[in-house]
């Protein structure tokens, strides 16, 4: 486990630098609209493609661990069949949905002034992305995580070099080139894990299993995918919203702050990544106790490194703005210093958030996020300034913390 942990936290430290990458590159190659419509696009297209994943990011993991822990491969088997059937069919409906109500939908994806080309490849990203993600999952879960990171490394790296090339960088260019390159990949894994697995699509014999294991994972993933969706809607909501209540270059501005928040986040997510498939199987071969110490061990770790990074970006904040963005941004440097004050409660509700997912199949993250969520909303509903809604982030950002904090530890720890 320690060799796990210190390769996905280099992994997890490298994906953090090629998002600084990103950043710094389109921020200079793109005007402020711009790059504010860009900002709008990839939130929406993270909330769409785990809407698409349907919780199976999560219900993957926890089960194929525990069905590891209980030696029953036959069933990871069934379970992985009734898992992308279940993908492709929530999907569809998502992709339908998109379709049918556009006028609707397409201004929240993509913001004002985007063209129907734009939406529609928004989607086709999305969607190329939720079958990476199940890819991760589906590795995090055997225990591969060589696998699983380099996977994660070669998408996230990939992406990079359009961006390199590109003669002109616009936010329709840049999905579209995203969408080929990470589709090619997840192309070129599905198959190699076909060959290396056996993976067989039909057979007779197992598809009582495959319809057992469908009704385990609609019922275990449903109120995650509610779930998934507010999680990812507490990080696109606001740039949404205030693209549809202020101008682009408000949302440019706000997203400077917002990324920061969301390039410290990788450095509590890759703990998380490795809990849950840990939790699951501690479950199955009853190591409670040395699962709640390790976890409370964390605690105190992720307290101490959030408030470091905090400090750090705080102090240096205006350097950090030259560095990864334009001095074009040094008027954001405020309203980033307010943002950044949401990463310590961020860090704690990632790391219980996935021990709170491998012990209880009632989805309390689903509650916690959704209560979230309507904070947030009532929050910014009576925010007028752009500091006002800075805050509104953070107090619901805290909230999660206490919230998961209170679940963990009063009613869900292993006994």
């Amino acid at each position: 486990m320690g060799k796990d942990i210190l390769l996905t936290f280099c992994v997890q430290l490298l994906i953090m630098l090629s998002s600084f990458a990103i950043n710094k590159i389109l921020s200079n190659r793109m005007s402020v609209d711009d790059f504010g419509q860009y900002n709008v696009v990839k939130r929406s297209a993270s909330v769409l493609s785990f809407v698409m994943l349907a919780g199976t990011g999560i219900a993957l993991p926890r089960y194929i661990a525990l069905y590891r822990g209980q030696k029953l491969h036959a069933t990871i088997l069934s379970l992985l069949h009734a898992s992308v059937a279940y993908v492709l069919l929530v999907s569809l409906v998502l992709v339908l949905a998109c379709v049918v109500f556009s006028d609707h939908i397409q201004q929240l994806v993509i913001g004002p002034g985007g063209d129907s080309w734009l939406y529609y490849i928004a989607i086709g990203y999305a969607f190329s992305f939720t079958l990476a993600s199940f890819i991760y999952a589906y590795y995090r879960g055997q225990g591969r995580f060589r696998h699983f990171n380099f996977c994660q490394l070669l998408v996230q790296l990939s992406i990079v070099v359009p961006l390199l090339v590109l003669p002109v960088v616009s936010s329709t260019r840049v999905f579209l080139s995203w969408l080929a390159i990470t589709l090619f990949i997840v192309i070129v894994y599905f198959t190699y894990e076909l060959f290396h697995t056996r993976f067989i699509l039909f057979r007779r014999r197992h598809l009582a299993g495959i319809r057992q294991q469908f009704t385990i994972i609609v019922k275990y993933s449903s109120g995650r995918l509610v779930g998934d969706f507010f999680y990812f809607s507490l990080s696109a909501f606001p740039l949404v919203y205030l693209s549809q209540h202020t101008d682009l270059a408000s949302v440019a501005y706000y997203s400077v702050g917002l990324t920061f928040v969301n390039m410290a986040t990788p450095v509590f997510t890759f703990m998380g990544i490795i809990l849950l498939p840990y939790v699951s199987r501690s479950m199955a071969e009853g190591k409670s106790q040395q699962a709640n110490r390790f976890i409370r061990k964390l605690t105190l770790i992720y307290l101490a490194a959030a408030a470091a990074i905090t400090i750090v970006f705080y102090v240096f904040i205006r350097l950090l703005i030259r560095l990864f963005f334009s001095s074009d941004y040094l008027v954001a440097d405020e309203l980033s210093r307010m943002l950044i004050f949401s990463i310590l409660p961020q860090a704690i509700y990632l790391l219980y958030k996935n021990p709170i997912d491998a012990v209880s199949v009632v989805p309390f993250n689903t509650f916690i996020l959704g209560g979230a969520f309507v904070l947030m909303f009532i929050l910014f509903h009576y925010a007028h300034t752009l500091p006002q809604y800075s805050w509104a982030f953070v107090v619901t950002s805290v909230f999660q913390a206490l919230c998961a904090w209170v679940v963990w530890w009063h009613h869900l720890r292993l006994r």
